[in-house]
């Protein structure tokens, strides 16, 4: 007896069975995995050479469902870390708020005049946030003057003097008056000896001193304007 009569090389795989194969494939490819195993093991109790593929085919989709399993609980786990990570920046991004809030309290002393007390280091960033806050509130009040008063400051290098001084010249632009208060006698030592420019900006030696200057100027634009009135009426009678 020939090869050829007693082994047959081909393996006889029905259309329906075959068919059942590639719809148990389809439901895989839309991730419906335990459609697709259900089907391949009906398919594979026929024990032959074709049902070791599918075999194959259910080890391969068993473990890729089993992955792609893992890989949601993992996906989910992530966006649940992600969401409070969120919360908690968004937390910080408030406390951030509430903290520049309390380091910049503009006070309104009297209508038009605004007081901004420095406590603390004036570093680049804190400037341009008191810059910011203070400009934003002299518009939305129309304040006429702003008082800086840095008693709270005890040491002033070149760059601190920088900040204070753009303040100033940015207050000036939006038709304001800025004084600088509370200037002790070793900053006025230091700022001499480094030889900042304060030429256009008025400083006085306290807080105090900057609001009686207030008063004194606004006493006298008063009777300054009673006089041109009682003129006016004079010259008119």
């Amino acid at each position: 007896m020939s090869m050829s009569e007693s082994e047959d090389p081909h393996v006889i795989v029905t259309s329906e069975r075959l068919q059942s194969v590639i719809e148990a494939l389809s439901y895989a490819s839309v991730d419906e995995f335990d459609s697709c195993l259900s089907l391949l093991e009906r398919s594979g109790e026929l024990k032959d050479e074709f049902s070791e593929l599918e075999t194959a085919f259910s080890i391969f989709v068993r473990e890729l469902g089993e992955a792609k399993s893992e890989l949601n609980r993992t996906l989910a786990q992530q966006e649940s870390i992600n969401r409070e990570l969120e919360a908690k920046l968004e937390t910080i991004e408030m406390q951030q708020a509430a903290i520049r809030e309390l380091s910049t309290p503009i006070i309104e002393v009297w209508g038009g005049v605004l007081c901004l007390p420095v406590v603390g280091i004036v570093d680049s960033q804190r400037s341009a946030e008191m810059t910011e806050t203070l400009l934003e509130t002299i518009v939305a009040k129309q304040a006429r003057m702003a008082i800086v008063d840095i008693t709270g400051i005890d040491v002033m290098d070149t760059k601190t003097a920088d900040h204070f001084i753009k303040m100033a010249r940015a207050v000036r632009l939006l038709g304001a008056e800025c004084i600088i208060s509370g200037i002790n006698p070793g900053i006025a030592q230091t700022l001499t000896h480094i030889g900042v420019d304060l030429t256009g900006i008025r400083t006085l030696r306290s807080l105090r001193d900057a609001l009686q200057l207030h008063l004194r100027e606004t006493e006298q634009l008063v009777v300054h304007q009673h006089s041109q009135l009682a003129r006016k009426l004079t010259a008119e009678s």
